[in-house]
């Protein structure tokens, strides 16, 4: 049966792609070049072989200037040991990378120490010197937030590893963990109370008990009021209106196609949203909230 937690990474990572980038980084010391772009892409391998293969998450990078794909990641959320997913994991990373031509790895989160300890594993595929060593973020991860700055500057990152138990869930931890939320909650992130939900759902008691009484103590008050700050609430905002329009586009039906939602996604000008979201509920088509 699928659970909040197995999903909830997924849909973090399907809201804020970048995180994946963030997390390669502070994690693994990878380097990817801050000017990026990132996408979710299909999870489906069934294209590339006989048998239904599927990922939770597949992200694509692309670099400035650059033709075609950079890099892949599958992402994968593993709650228990699986002794099937030494055969599929390297199996995903060959299909990845024989799909987009391009490096590609393997990202698992592991809440759980035994289960963490165990996708840490180097799995020995049988050719030499081809083995594959998941990426595993989990208990012995280390820490990835340390302050409540960085969990405003990275508040995806950060609920992410207090959902993957990177750290001990203390009082500091706890902190750091209400900051991120805090600071989704202030930019109107939609999913903003869900995240907190499944914090805290996601908990031991006594750390639910401190996170509890953080967020009921005014969540929406817990301002962060840095130039840096202000600027990505300003830009969740807009990314908020580009959603509204692509949202309605759908709503009535309307075929989308990536070329339009990437130019609705990238417009950061409020005005032309606000001409775009009336014009969507008139169009017939998608393309024509453009002319």
């Amino acid at each position: 049966m699928v659970t909040k937690k197995h999903e909830t990474p997924g849909q973090i990572i399907r809201d804020k792609p970048d995180v994946v980038a963030q997390m390669l980084r502070t994690a693994f010391g990878i380097e990817i070049p801050e000017n990026v772009q990132t996408k979710c892409a299909s999870e489906d391998f069934t294209q590339l072989v006989p048998t239904a293969y599927r990922a939770d998450s597949v992200v694509e990078f692309y670099e400035l200037n650059a033709s075609g794909v950079s890099r892949g990641v599958v992402v994968e959320t593993q709650l228990a040991i699986d002794d099937e997913k030494p055969y599929s994991w390297p199996l995903y990373v060959a299909a990845l990378r024989a799909k987009i031509r391009a490096p590609s790895c393997l990202l698992v989160f592991c809440p759980k120490r035994r289960v963490a300890d165990w996708a840490r594993r180097s799995i020995e595929t049988g050719h030499p010197r081809f083995d594959l060593t998941p990426l595993v973020i989990g208990p012995g991860t280390g820490p990835l937030v340390t302050t409540t700055a960085e969990a405003a500057r990275y508040p995806e990152m950060t609920i992410l590893a207090t959902l993957a138990n990177v750290t001990d869930p203390t009082e500091e931890v706890m902190e750091i963990a209400h900051a991120a939320l805090a600071t989704l909650d202030n930019q109107g992130h939609e999913n903003a109370h869900y995240y907190t939900d499944v914090l805290l759902d996601a908990l031991p008691p006594a750390a639910e008990k401190i996170l509890e009484g953080l967020v009921q103590s005014g969540t929406s008050e817990y301002q962060f009021k840095s130039d840096f700050a202000l600027r990505n609430q300003a830009r969740g905002e807009v990314r908020g209106e580009a959603k509204a329009v692509l949202k309605l586009l759908a709503g009535r039906g309307l075929c989308v196609s990536t070329e339009v939602r990437e130019r609705v996604l990238s417009c950061e000008d409020t005005a032309v949203l606000d001409e775009w979201l009336l014009r969507a509920a008139s169009v017939t088509s998608a393309q024509d909230i453009f002319d």
